[in-house]
């Protein structure tokens, strides 16, 4: 397993021109054990003293920053010449896809308003002397808003924040800070920004959450900016019906008159919450651990999975709905999240594995004659890509699955009486076909259209199903609906930098960043 300093690095979470975002985690003395993401500065970037200060900056703002709303910093280092800070890992949803999911307007309301509780506490910070810091964060968008399982919302991202004393330059000529559909008109016109900037851009992504779209679009980086600066900007009520009052928050932050638009995120944060519990709304919290269970669990299980590879052994399979009889694999179980079992069982446990190796033939002779004994219909077979071991599924028509499912899955029938397979990776859908059904009807072909952003740092060029798109950032590019493969393309060397499949659904608002 690699190891970065102190830490064990199970996957990377996310790649980009200048580094990686890792998963890894710490162990120490009495079994304690710790999760963390790690932003990681590639070691030919390191070097270069731009870049170097920018990271050294963000670092140092961070180490200041503690708040529950705001990812904390817990370390930081330098090894084989590429720096790395260690931060908590937050697991959850970004508020792009809170947007996408339509959370009731007083959820929104209150995830904002926590969101707004961190960044006045940055636009607060004071040195050690006391001396106030001026921090902006000068990023925020939907991408750099995340909502945790628990409930709790992280502010993240403040690698270009602008502060006092930061090494790093404020703003190179030419080279746009932030993402344009959620900067200030100040900060697009390469003004003087204060906490001011901020505040709009809270309210650009409060805006894009309640309605589902963005504030302000175009075809070119140049089209937003000027859209940003003179674009009517619509109620969000137009589209959906809102508490009464919200309408008027959002468009105070979205004031292009800085001397009328909100003053502070406190001041924003404490509008918000007062709509919320005029509303009578519930706690993000409590909507969170109901409505968001399944991708919880869909998390938990991902994970588990995630931690069983990196460490080289398998987690055992369970049984959640009753109706799965799987072979045990030849490899240990592990157990992210161990219930209690008797005691000396793990051990015999331990001594049986090499017993059930051995007895996998017999075990999978036996499987095939019960799935199929008693009945005149045909056993459907089906392969998945793993190690040999049958599984049997008790269904109407008996399923002998020849591999075992992938770590942590489950299998069930819906309603269509088809056999589900959910693994760390997807869900495969396997139909149950009858000697006399008749041919399933093919699908009509995907008709309409949706809407994909393409951005990369540094810029990439764009390749869709082999066709070239030209080069990021492009925002909301029409892309017919149905599968195309896009790929980003680095200008430099022609490496591929992203390679990956979507499916555009009809309406649909994609973001592709590698």
């Amino acid at each position: 397993m690699a190891k970065l300093g102190d830490y064990e690095v199970l996957r990377a979470l996310k790649t980009g021109g200048m580094g990686e975002v890792l998963l890894a985690r710490r162990h120490g003395p009495e079994g304690f054990e710790r999760l963390v993401a790690i932003k990681t500065i590639r070691a030919e970037l390191a070097g270069a003293a731009a870049v170097r200060a920018m990271f050294l900056d963000e670092a140092k703002l961070l180490a200041r920053l503690v708040h529950p709303a705001i990812a904390q910093v817990t370390d930081f280092g330098e090894e084989a010449g590429g720096l790395y800070l260690v931060m908590e890992y937050v697991p959850g949803v970004r508020f792009r896809e809170l947007a996408e999911r339509r959370v009731p307007p007083a959820i929104a309301a209150r995830a904002i308003a926590e969101a707004a509780r961190g960044v006045h506490a940055a636009h607060e910070l004071r040195d050690v002397d006391g001396h106030w810091m001026g921090v902006v964060h000068r990023d925020l968008s939907p991408e750099n808003l995340m909502l945790g399982w628990d409930g709790q919302v992280k502010v993240l991202d403040f690698g270009i924040a602008l502060v006092k004393g930061r090494q790093a330059p404020v703003t190179e000529v030419g080279t746009v800070k932030g993402k344009p559909p959620y900067m200030s008109p100040e900060q697009v016109k390469n003004e003087t920004v204060d906490r001011r900037s901020d505040v709009w851009s809270l309210g650009c992504v409060l805006h894009e959450v309640l309605t589902g779209q963005p504030v302000f679009d175009g075809e070119s980086i140049y089209q937003v900016a000027r859209n940003v600066v003179v674009q009517e900007i619509v109620p969000p009520s137009r589209s959906h019906p809102m508490p009464a009052g919200l309408d008027a928050a959002v468009m105070r932050a979205l004031d292009r008159e800085l001397a009328t638009r909100t003053p502070t995120a406190a001041e924003l944060a404490e509008e918000l919450e007062r709509i919320a519990t005029a509303e009578g709304a519930e706690t993000v919290a409590a909507w969170t651990t109901r409505e968001l269970a399944s991708e919880r669990e869909a998390h938990r299980v991902w994970l588990r999975g995630v931690v069983a590879r990196a460490t080289g052994m398998r987690a055992a399979i369970g049984r959640p709905s009753g109706v799965v009889t799987a072979i045990a694999e030849t490899l240990p179980a592990v157990q992210a999240e161990p219930e209690p079992e008797p005691e000396r069982e793990p051990e015999r446990a331990r001594r049986s594995w090499w017993w059930l190796f051995l007895l996998l033939p017999i075990a999978a002779a036996i499987g095939v004659y019960f799935a199929t004994r008693g009945s005149t219909k045909p056993v459907a077979v089906v392969s998945i890509d793993a190690a040999p071991a049958p599984i049997v599924i008790d269904a109407p028509v008996p399923i002998v699955i020849d591999a075992p499912v992938p770590i942590d899955a489950s299998i069930k029938l819906d309603a269509r009486a088809t056999v589900v397979v959910h693994h760390v990776d997807a869900a495969i859908a396997i139909p149950i076909t009858h000697p006399d059904a008749q041919p399933a009807a093919v699908p009509p072909p995907p008709t309409g259209a949706g809407k994909v952003t393409f951005t990369a740092d540094p810029y990439a060029l764009i390749r869709v199903d082999g066709n070239d798109w030209g080069s990021t950032p492009k925002f909301g590019a029409p892309i017919p609906a149905g599968r195309h493969r896009i790929q980003l393309v680095s200008p430099d060397d022609g490496s591929i930098r992203y390679d990956h499949t979507l499916d555009v659904k009809d309406g649909e608002r994609l973001d592709v960043h590698p």
